[in-house]
């Protein structure tokens, strides 16, 4: 937030992946419960139901959440979708991916073996990207274009190497005590988490 200077980040636990095909491990109530949780405190972080599920049991697509919430701000605000470089990886399959690159400026939090070419490898395909100028030191600035000649721009924070994995949280989760898992999670999130005997932790 600091270093692209962004007003305020919103975080929205979404309500069905649509690349997932198993169910979530956990209701949604309790993953927006644990999520304000994790970001109490920090006021310019906002937990939103904006991805909450949706009827008939649809999947929630990220062009429909962008669109949706672009309806809700100023014609003047900038509009940025944060994800971790995983993620990324796969944003090719995404429905609509095209369009949703170009609904919106992305950037993207680095994994540690992260580079500019997996970056512009994830792209669908007949889009491109290239190397801007950056100003903003650890990070890339690039230029996605699509056929049509339109612009977007993603930010690569190719400096954050936040080495933690899935994997890891739930092999720290299986620890006896809660406090076992706090190099991962916030102390408030372990708790909830074992209070609520979540993803098959006993006490």
């Amino acid at each position: 937030m600091d270093r692209l200077h962004l007003d305020r980040v919103v975080v929205a636990p979404v309500g069905l992946q649509p690349l997932k095909h198993e169910a979530a491990a956990t209701s949604y109530d309790d993953r927006m419960e644990m999520t304000r949780l994790a970001f109490a405190g920090h006021p310019r972080i906002e937990v939103s139901r904006l991805d909450a599920p949706l009827p008939d049991n649809r999947p929630n697509y990220t062009i429909e959440t962008v669109l949706r919430l672009k309806r809700r701000l100023a014609t003047d605000d900038q509009l940025f979708c944060l994800l971790g470089a995983d993620s990324w990886l796969t944003v090719g399959k995404w429905h609509r991916a095209s369009d949703l690159l170009m609904a919106c400026e992305f950037i993207v939090g680095a994994r540690p073996g992260f580079d500019l070419s997996h970056a512009a490898a994830a792209l669908p395909e007949g889009m491109s990207a290239i190397e801007l100028p950056s100003e903003q030191a650890g990070s890339l600035l690039l230029s996605i274009r699509d056929p049509a000649g339109h612009e977007s721009r993603l930010y690569l924070l190719n400096d954050l190497a936040e080495d933690v994995s899935a994997t890891g949280v739930r092999a720290a989760l299986s620890h006896q005590s809660p406090g076992d898992s706090d190099s991962v999670l916030s102390p408030q999130v372990a708790r909830y988490i074992h209070e609520h005997n979540l993803y098959s932790v006993n006490m």
